[in-house]
Order: structure tokens, then C-alpha cells, then sequence
């Protein structure tokens, strides 16, 4: 009889053990992630996910988190403070303040033991977690690559003679091709009703010797890189080429889609844009435009070489936090690491099956749909990403992926401060001199000597004590 008790009440013991194991719940992960609540794949994306982590042997349930209409770092903020705080976070801005009150992780440690996400993290993505750890991001910088058509680019030794030895020298010879020998209008044209000079600064900044906000003078102190004699030389350089007609005369009235416009019309021959993203926006308009390729130009080389704009690599300004209060932390950061694994950067990059693709047994066809699907929602990076079949068509166009590639090699650190409050109108009014000034010199309104009168107006105007507070912070 007893040794009947004992057998049962092992049988009783091992059958709790098991119905444990089955009934045991996967850890809850609370997700906060701008307009994922809005969209109507979100459920299906969500869906996926927990799928593929449960096949991957890190099962979780995905709750996600709805945010109010409205700005959304700033509702972010409001939920979080009343006491509402989301497992895995989504913030683009409002973190800082968090993370002085210790409510966001340090995410170091999960990235250092990461399977995957530590491997496709860019330079300056790792640069950045070193230096604030509370955000990870996998993304690539936001730098602008110089563009041009391929069948001009093959068609003009010049053009090859930029790419061999990238001067300001060559580049004047290749903006006289272009509307010498291609009718072009100009030679190049850029956003600067919006961005002022910053475009062509992507190209030819680093050459001149501006490569950070801030630079070290040979006397070991800082000074702002927008009032240095290398600055100075350059808009001198600017200035030529639009009165030389190199120069979009019309450039100060045009936006992004008035730029665009004229290269696709052939009255542009070049075009600086942001890579990939943007670079492959253009390639796809200049097929239907004008049937060709383009071809990403390499920044002039001088003093320096580099393209803009610089990266600032104190912090990431977008990214994914973890609740320092969260009892699944190591969850969280499971979904993280998932999403750049191989089989979550297939769902996160090609979307719903049957919806934004197709698979036909041989490749996976992209469908009309496909362009409706958000691929960043987890980081706008396409590193380690490889289906197990091939696409009916690239995501990204060659020219963008080789202008990215680009991007990459020649982004610059920057060397930059945080404006402090009492220094914020100040500022604001130096860098509206500063824009004034550009246009006049380079239009051909002002001379170049006009440029030390602007300086002396910028110290004036708040440039003198901003300089000092730089070189209390920048070492």
C-alpha cells in the first residue's frame, strides 16, 4: 500500500512538473513604437515575431502599447512620468531627462552578449552606445553623397577623373562637361531654400579643411569651423562657381522637389542626396525619367577628405531603450536581438507574406504592395540582411547600396557642444547671420572680404562667449 502512495504520488509530482512546463506563461514585453498601434499590419507583424522566437527558442508575448494622438515624445513622456512604463521603448527625443533619473537601462551589457545585434552595429552606432547606452540603434548614418546620371558618367572622362582623383579642380572641370558637353544648365543644384550652402558643404567641406563643428586650432583652443579662414576660402570657391553659371543660379528658391526636378529634366548634372535612402528615391524616378542609372561620387580631397553631414556620436537622437523598472529586461532585449537575426530580418525587411510578397517556390516576388510596407521599423539598416531566396527585385537599388557604402567610408566624427539655454537666442541669431552672409558672398553681393566683417558681427553678437563655454567642454 505504501509503496503504491509513493508511485502515485510521483506520477502526481511528475504531471505537475509537466502541466507547469506547458501552462507556464512567456514573458510579457510591453512595446512602445511610434504609429505601430495605427498600422493595420501590426498585428500580423507582431504575430510573426513571437512565432519566430518561439521557433528560436526565446517564446515572449508581444503587447503593444498604444500611445495618444499628438506629438509623440512628448505623450511618450507624459505616460512614462505618470507611472506607465512600457518593457521595450521607442523614444526619438525626450530620453536624456529619463536617463538622469534612472528610469532607462544600461544597455551595454544585453548588446556585449547579443548573438546578433552587436555584429551589425555600425562604427558610429557603437561609438554612440559607449558614450550614452541608454538607446540602441542599428542604422547608417545620414550623411549626403554627390549623384550623377551613369550614361553622362560613362560617356565623360572627366567624370572618371573625379572619381580617380576627387579635387575641386576636378570637379570644376566636371561641372564645365556637364553643361559644356551635356547641356546641362548647370553643373550641380541644391536645396538651398531649406539647407542654405549645406549640400554642397557635403562635397567639398573636408577639402577645405572643415571637418568637425568645432576644430582645434594650432594653439590647442576650439573654434566654431563656420568663422575659420578654411570657411572663408571655400565660400570664396562657392562664389566662383556661380558666377561661372557651375552653380544653380536659382539654387537659394529650391526645395527638395524642385531640386530633384531639374536633374530629372537633364538641367542639373548633379545632385547631392542622402544615402541610401533618398539616393535610392532618385535612382527610381531617373529610370522612368530619363531610362538610367546613377553613380556616387567620392567627396573632393584636400586638407581632408569626408562627407557631411559630420555624425555626431554622443548620442543616438532615435532608438530603443529598456525600463530599468522592467521585470523582463533580458526579454525585451531578446526581441532586439531577434529582429536582426536572419529570420526577423526577414519578416522586418520584406513584410507580410502573401501581402507585400510572394513566395512561388523559386524566389520571393515583391509585390505592388511591397512599397506600402514600412522595412525600419526595428532600424533603417540593411545589415545581414540575406533571404534564403533570391528577391524578383533588389530593395535597394545597387547605386544606393554602393552610395551607402560611401556614406560609410567617408562619415566624420563631429567635434560638437549643446548650446546652453542662456546661449540658445544668441545662437539663433548668429547662425541667421551666418546664412545672410553665405547667400550675399556666394550670389556675388558681397566680396569675399565681406566674410571677416560677418565674423567680427558673429563674435559680436554672442560668438566670443559661446567660443569660451566650447573650450570648457570639448577636450
Amino acid at each position: 500500500m505504501k509503496k503504491s502512495i509513493a508511485v502515485l504520488l510521483t506520477l502526481l509530482a511528475l504531471f505537475a512538473i509537466c502541466a507547469g512546463n506547458v501552462w507556464a506563461a512567456d514573458p510579457k514585453v510591453r512595446l512602445v513604437l511610434k504609429d505601430l498601434d495605427t498600422d493595420p499590419n501590426s498585428a500580423q507583424f507582431i504575430d510573426l515575431i513571437e512565432k519566430g522566437m518561439a521557433a528560436a527558442g526565446t517564446p515572449v508575448d508581444i503587447e503593444i502599447v498604444k500611445i495618444p494622438a499628438g506629438n509623440y515624445a512628448e505623450k511618450l513622456s507624459l505616460m512614462i512620468m505618470s507611472g506607465d512604463v512600457p518593457d521595450l521603448i521607442y523614444f526619438q527625443g525626450g530620453d536624456d531627462k529619463l536617463a538622469m533619473q534612472g528610469i532607462l537601462e544600461d544597455l551595454r551589457p544585453y548588446v556585449a552578449k547579443s548573438k546578433y545585434f552587436k555584429a551589425l552595429m555600425d562604427q558610429h552606432s557603437v561609438q554612440r552606445l559607449e558614450s550614452y547606452p541608454y538607446l540602441a540603434w542599428i542604422a547608417p548614418p545620414r550623411i549626403r553623397t554627390p549623384m550623377i546620371r551613369r550614361d553622362w558618367y560613362d560617356s565623360l572622362p572627366s567624370a572618371k577623373a573625379v572619381t580617380a582623383n576627387p579635387t575641386t579642380d576636378t570637379y570644376y572641370a566636371l561641372f564645365k562637361d556637364l553643361v559644356a558637353k551635356k547641356g546641362a544648365s548647370y553643373g550641380i543644384s541644391i536645396t538651398g531654400a531649406t539647407n542654405g550652402v549645406e549640400e554642397l558643404d557635403a562635397i567639398f567641406d573636408a577639402c577645405f579643411g572643415i571637418t568637425s563643428t568645432w576644430l582645434k586650432g594650432t594653439d590647442g583652443k576650439w573654434v566654431y569651423s563656420r568663422v575659420t579662414a578654411f570657411e572663408k576660402a571655400k565660400l570664396e570657391f562657392y562664389a566662383k562657381l556661380y558666377k561661372d553659371g557651375l552653380l544653380d543660379p536659382e539654387y537659394l528658391t529650391k526645395k527638395w522637389d524642385s531640386k530633384e526636378q531639374v536633374f530629372y529634366e537633364g538641367k542639373a548634372g548633379i545632385i547631392p542626396g542622402v544615402a541610401p535612402g533618398s539616393v535610392d528615391v532618385y535612382v527610381n524616378k531617373m529610370m522612368k525619367a530619363q531610362g538610367t542609372d546613377l553613380v556616387a561620387l567620392p567627396p573632393a580631397k584636400g586638407k581632408a577628405q569626408g562627407l557631411t553631414p559630420f555624425v555626431d556620436v554622443t548620442k543616438e537622437a532615435r532608438g530603443f531603450a529598456i525600463a530599468s523598472t522592467s521585470k523582463n529586461k533580458a526579454a525585451a532585449f531578446a526581441v532586439l536581438d531577434f529582429i536582426w537575426s536572419p529570420a526577423g530580418l526577414k519578416i522586418a525587411k520584406l513584410g507580410m507574406p502573401g501581402l507585400h510578397y510572394v513566395d512561388d517556390g523559386k524566389q520571393y516576388v515583391l509585390t505592388d504592395k511591397y512599397s506600402e510596407w514600412y522595412n525600419g521599423w526595428f532600424g533603417d539598416s540593411f545589415n545581414g540582411f540575406k533571404t534564403d531566396k533570391p528577391l524578383s527585385r533588389p530593395i535597394v537599388t545597387p547605386a544606393a547600396t554602393a552610395a551607402g557604402d560611401l556614406a560609410k567610408k567617408y562619415m566624420m566624427p563631429d567635434k560638437t557642444i549643446l548650446i546652453p539655454e542662456q546661449y540658445i537666442t544668441n545662437w539663433d541669431a548668429m547662425t541667421n547671420l551666418y546664412k545672410e552672409y553665405v547667400a550675399d558672398i556666394v550670389t556675388g553681393k558681397q566680396p569675399i572680404s565681406a566674410f571677416d566683417e560677418f565674423v567680427a558681427k558673429w563674435n559680436k553678437a554672442g560668438g566670443v562667449d559661446v567660443t569660451k563655454y566650447a573650450n570648457t567642454i570639448l577636450k
